[in-house]
C-alpha cells in the first residue's frame, strides 16, 4: 500500500472534503487491511497488514483535521512551511503582539470572562480563514496554472496565519484551564 494519504484512503485529492466522507472511507479501509484479518496469517503478512494500518491512521489524522489537510496538500504541490517560518508583514505581526497584550492582560487581572471573549472572537477569525482556504484551494487544484501559480502563495500565507491564531487560542485555553484549577 503507498501512495497519497488521500489515494490510501479512496478518496480525491482536494482541500474541500466533510469530515464524514473522511471518517467513512477510514473506517472502510480499515476493515479491509486490519490486522486482526491477518491473525493467522504469515509473519510477514501480519507485519504488512500492521504497516498498512498504521499508513491509514497517518493518512486518517492528517485528512481529517481542515489545517494539517491544507499542509499536506501544499507539500504535494512542492510548497513547504518551515517550523517557525514567520510572515514578512508587520501590521499582522503587530495586531497579534497587541491580542497578546491585551490576553495577557485580562489574565492577569483575573478577567475570565474576557479571556473567553477573546478566545470568541479569535475562534471566529481562525474559521473564517479556514473558510478562506476552500476557494483558494479550488485555484490550486484547477486547471490554470496561472490561478495555481497565484493561489499557492497565498494558501502558504493563511496557513501560516493559521499557526499564529492557533498559538493564540492555545493561550486562551491555559489561561481558562489556570483558572478553573
Amino acid at each position: 500500500m503507498s501512495g497519497s494519504y488521500f489515494e490510501l484512503l479512496g478518496l480525491p485529492e482536494r482541500f474541500d472534503l466533510a469530515r464524514p466522507a473522511i471518517e467513512a472511507a477510514y473506517l472502510d479501509r480499515t476493515r479491509e487491511v486490519h490486522p486482526d484479518r491477518f491473525a493467522t496469517a504469515a509473519a510477514s503478512e501480519r507485519v504488512a497488514a500492521l504497516q498498512r494500518s498504521m499508513q491509514l491512521n497517518d493518512a486518517y489524522q492528517t485528512l481529517r483535521q481542515p489545517v494539517r489537510r491544507a499542509e499536506y496538500l501544499l507539500n504535494r504541490h512542492g510548497v513547504f512551511i518551515g517550523d517557525n517560518e514567520r510572515l514578512d508583514d508587520a501590521a499582522f505581526l503587530m495586531e497579534i503582539l497587541e491580542l497578546r497584550e491585551e490576553l495577557a492582560e485580562a489574565r492577569v487581572a483575573g478577567k475570565l470572562d474576557e479571556v473567553a471573549r477573546l478566545q470568541a472572537e479569535m475562534r471566529r477569525r481562525h474559521r473564517g480563514l479556514l473558510d478562506a482556504l476552500i476557494p483558494l484551494f479550488a485555484a490550486v487544484e484547477g486547471d490554470d496554472a496561472a490561478g495555481r501559480a497565484d493561489a499557492l502563495p497565498r494558501v502558504k500565507r493563511t496557513l501560516i496565519e493559521l499557526r499564529y491564531l492557533a498559538r493564540y487560542l492555545e493561550e486562551c485555553d491555559a489561561a481558562l484551564d489556570d483558572e478553573e484549577a
